[in-house]
């Protein structure tokens, strides 16, 4: 047979890859729908849309069985009496690192890649280092602030969120990434663009079916977007990065754990440290951001808490350095109980309803004769703990007489709760148990609570001690109704707007 012809022909690779892509998509989408079903677990229905309703309601019609929410996918909520079987369920049997994957379209970006190296150098690096941190962010903040907000002793109206960010992703970046990447406005609009884009790669991915998925995703300019700044961020890290394992070399050499992760980058991507600062900034920025509003919504307890800085300042002797930088201790920042607490309570009325969410990789039978299959989403009806008086810890013979039910704004609820004997390390922001699931639960509860309460405090101090603040309306202004969801998730007011002027020290 001649087959001379077949020597003349070019193979289009990208061709052969988008047909193998799409077998394998074939594949995949014929066997998920023989994926086994949920059995025996009841549904929520009667609520329409409302979502979070049917989770708090279904809380309390199935107290001691798990329920479905019915939203864009199943959600299966836990009952209560389960919590432990969860507390340190292993990774392979349960994870949230696969829905964000999914969620995020990470196949495409490489971003939201679970990485355990990365994992256990966050913990060893802040967790480990807290002292460090809180020099580092010191030493930034009001650099930062007198840079988003100036210095101007007139009322002026920001647009909370929008400045918010800007001060959360420059000193996000002089932590996680290097101190001089705090006044780096590229490094910044690319860590502010890259959580943009990654919501429009991810929307620009769904809108294709599933079957479709792997042939197009490559090839969508929003995916291309984000693989393009995430390319430049690892430009950027490059010479970063160089110069820490080099002089790890000769002096001081690095935890096992961070070397990985650093030599991992170096040799890959930016994916790892983006997925780092995507996920710090969200986070402390959400809950600046409804911390503040509920301070400009509630006057009365400003100077309370000015009152409360100013002593730990004195009594701790607090002093600022040649810089006019004031020089916290750790151990000082942990006597303000009364910050403490209305972060606490803010943070419980604002947050999303559900925690642990994960998705099981392995069939998981819980102590209800339940099955779990793999695939199914899964979260515990966290709101509806913590707004319940059933749970203890908001029941009225816990708590002192002065606390509010648990469904009203409480900002010093915390703070008299600890002032009780024997509850005085309990109830604290970072806390977490049953009954305080803002951080998860477990071995799995989150890494950096840590120095998100540190960041979160110290730029707390400076806007108090610095800054006046108000809304024109407290009643329309403040977390409560500014609060709105999809699905089961909170967005953040982003046109929610606060006057501010500088006040004379």
């Amino acid at each position: 047979m001649d087959v001379s012809w077949a020597i003349d022909v070019k193979v289009d690779t990208n061709l052969l890859l988008g047909i193998g892509g799409l077998i394998i998509a074939l594949v995949a989408f014929v066997l998920s729908r023989r994926a086994e079903k949920l059995v025996g677990i009841p549904v929520m229905t009667g609520c329409g849309s409302d979502h979070e309703k049917a989770m708090m309601e279904g809380t309390l019609k199935y107290p001691i069985t798990p329920f479905v929410v019915e939203t864009q996918r199943l959600f299966v909520i836990i009952s209560t009496c389960c919590y432990e079987e969860f507390k340190n369920i292993s990774q392979d049997k349960a994870t949230f690192w696969e829905i964000q994957k999914k969620e995020m379209g990470a196949e495409f970006t490489k971003i939201f890649q679970h990485n355990d190296a990365v994992t256990l150098a966050l913990r060893a690096d802040l967790n480990q280092n807290l002292a460090g941190t809180l020099s580092q962010v010191e030493e930034k903040i009001s650099w930062v602030f007198e840079k988003e907000l100036g210095h101007s002793e007139d009322w002026q109206i920001f647009r909370l969120h929008e400045f918010v960010v800007l001060i959360v992703a420059r000193l996000v970046a002089g932590v996680f990434v290097a101190p001089r990447f705090t006044r780096d406005d590229e490094w910044t609009n690319l860590s502010l663009g890259l959580a943009v884009n990654l919501v429009l790669a991810r929307d620009s991915i769904k809108r294709w079916p599933t079957l479709l998925q792997p042939l197009a995703g490559p090839f969508l300019p929003e995916i291309r977007t984000v693989n393009r700044q995430i390319s430049r961020m690892a430009e950027m890290l490059k010479p970063v990065i160089n110069s820490l394992l080099e002089t790890s070399a000769t002096t001081r050499p690095l935890h096992n754990d961070k070397r990985k992760a650093l030599e991992a980058e170096d040799g890959e991507d930016a994916g790892t440290k983006s997925s780092m600062s995507f996920a710090s900034i969200n986070t402390t920025t959400n809950a600046l951001t409804f911390i503040v509003l509920d301070l400009a919504a509630r006057p009365e307890y400003t100077q309370p808490l000015r009152d409360e800085i100013e002593e730990v300042i004195k009594q701790n002797n607090v002093e600022e350095d040649k810089d006019g930088v004031l020089r916290f201790k750790q151990s000082s920042l942990t006597k303000l109980w009364k910050l403490d607490s209305f972060m606490k309570e803010s943070s419980r009325l604002s947050k999303n309803p559900i925690s642990i969410l994960r998705m099981v990789m392995k069939p998981i039978t819980l102590s209800t004769g339940h099955r779990l299959p793999k695939g199914t989403r899964f979260a515990f009806g966290a709101r509806a703990v913590q707004m319940s008086p059933q749970s203890q810890a908001y029941s009225p013979n816990y708590n002192p007489p002065e606390n509010k039910p648990p469904h009203e704004f409480d900002g010093f609820r915390f703070y008299r709760l600890r002032k009780m004997a024997g509850k005085e390390n309990k109830h604290l922001f970072v806390t977490v148990s049953p009954e305080s699931l803002t951080w998860g639960y477990g071995n799995h509860a989150c890494p950096g609570r840590f120095f998100a309460d540190t960041e979160l405090k110290v730029l707390l101090i400076e806007l108090l001690r610095k800054w006046n603040f108000r809304v024109a309306d407290p009643t329309k202004t403040n977390s409560e109704s500014l609060r709105k969801m999809r699905e089961l998730f909170v967005v953040v007011p982003k046109s929610a707007e606060v006057e501010m002027r500088r006040r004379k020290m």
